[in-house]
Formats: C-alpha cells, sequence, structure tokens
C-alpha cells in the first residue's frame, strides 16, 4: 500500500478557500509555495487529507468540499514533504522539498509496525465525555482494540468483530476505537455507521494521537486491529 509515510497527529479544519491557511501544517505566505493539481473529482470525492512530513514529525490536515487546486505554504524548517490523499486514500500524491524547489515522487517507502508485547498505560477521555483507564479496562475483560484509517476513518467489517466476539467467552470481548478526528460526534457517527459497538475515543484531547504512539502504529494508513488479553499482552 502507497500511504505507508503517515502518522499520528491529525488537525482537523475547515477550509474557507482552497489555499491551505490556518492549519498544522501551514505557514504565512512567505512559506514555501507549491501547487499541486489533482486528477478529476468524482462524487463520492469530497474529503482530501494533506500530510506535512518533517525531522520531527508529520501532521495532517483534512480538507472538505476542496477544489482540484490546491495551494499550500508550507514552512520548510519544520515539513520536507508533502503527501496528498483523496478519492477514499485511492489517490495519492508524494512531493519532496528538493534543495529550494518541490518535486513529485513516484517511489513510497513503506514503514513497517512493531507492536509492543505488552499495553501501555493509557488514560484519557473517551467520545462521550468518560474518563478511561486502559489498564482497568483490560484488567475486566479482553479488549479489540481498533486504530481507524487516517483516511476516511475506515474501522473493520462489523462481521468480523462478531466473529472474534463468537470464538470469545459471550460478552466477553470490548472493542475499542480510536478515531482520528477531533470532533467527538463524528467519531461516535462513524462507528455507528457502521454498525459497530465499544468504547470510542476522538483526537479532541490527542488521545488518539497518543495512542498511535504508543502501540507504534503512527505510519499505518490502514486499519489496525489486535487483541489485549487481560494480562496486558498484545494478541
Amino acid at each position: 500500500m502507497i500511504m505507508h509515510k503517515l502518522t499520528a497527529l491529525f488537525g482537523l479544519f475547515t477550509l474557507f478557500s482552497f489555499t491551505l491557511f490556518g492549519s498544522s501544517c501551514r505557514s504565512d505566505q512567505r512559506g514555501s509555495h507549491l501547487v499541486i493539481q489533482l486528477d478529476a473529482k468524482t462524487s463520492h470525492d469530497t474529503v482530501a487529507f494533506i500530510t506535512c512530513i518533517g525531522p520531527e514529525g508529520q501532521m495532517t490536515d483534512t480538507l472538505t468540499h476542496f477544489d482540484t487546486k490546491l495551494e499550500l505554504y508550507l514552512d520548510i524548517a519544520r515539513f520536507h514533504s508533502v503527501l496528498v490523499s483523496h478519492d477514499a486514500g485511492q489517490r495519492v500524491r508524494l512531493f519532496e522539498l528538493i534543495g529550494t524547489e518541490w518535486k513529485e515522487q513516484t517511489n513510497f517507502p513503506e514503514q513497517k509496525m512493531k507492536l509492543p508485547a505488552e499495553a501501555p498505560y493509557l488514560v484519557g477521555k473517551d467520545a462521550s465525555g468518560k474518563e478511561r483507564n486502559l489498564t482497568d479496562l483490560y484488567r475486566k475483560h479482553p479488549l479489540l482494540v481498533v486504530f481507524a484509517s487516517p483516511e476516511g476513518l475506515n474501522t473493520m467489517p462489523s462481521h468480523e468483530i462478531r466473529e472474534l466476539r463468537a470464538k470469545a467467552k459471550p460478552d466477553s470481548l470490548i472493542a475499542v476505537f480510536f478515531m482520528p478526528t477531533t470532533s467527538d460526534s463524528t467519531a461516535r457517527l462513524r462507528v455507528k455507521r457502521d454498525n459497530l459497538d465499544g468504547i470510542v475515543f476522538s483526537d479532541s484531547l490527542g488521545v488518539v494521537s497518543e495512542a498511535r504512539r504508543l502501540f507504534g502504529v503512527e505510519g499505518q494508513v490502514k486499519s489496525v486491529h489486535f487483541r489485549i488479553d487481560t494480562l496486558g499482552r498484545i494478541k
């Protein structure tokens, strides 16, 4: 899969023009100017993701109702690469800063995932405002942890979750969803729309970004899921 350079920090913002301002990636108009001409959009192609990549980390901004011509002003002290994804992740473009110019690249380096052997300590409020402690959760019930994809907030098919629960003891497997969006309501509605149930986290308070970092799934574009047993071991 092409998009293995995405990561944990996701800033959601509303675009009032088709120039990227006011976002985590942006600089002012004194920044390095990058113009990207996208392919023609389909009727369902309404969201684009701009991922800015630099030596100290990566940030992704979400564009809604975007034009096919994007104008970006980038702080090149922070970011040296730009990854643009739209059409549910099917169309991806990568640009690298070479010298003082932005050049489009065709080779996409893959980033491997290495999960820790045991679940890290994680505490935070879920998308309903309830304080959660991951350790307390898995000590009571085995967990199915699902990190949704940055593009489209894809989780996993509901029938797969039902199959996993069927193999476990009745009502013993609790699903925990980490949704990379800063909107609590968007996170909850997306899980509900997919006919899923469980504990839902958004990134409104940075919990999802922290969880992606702790579990080592920062660079993954696809959804990631695994189980945690009652001893905290990751399966």
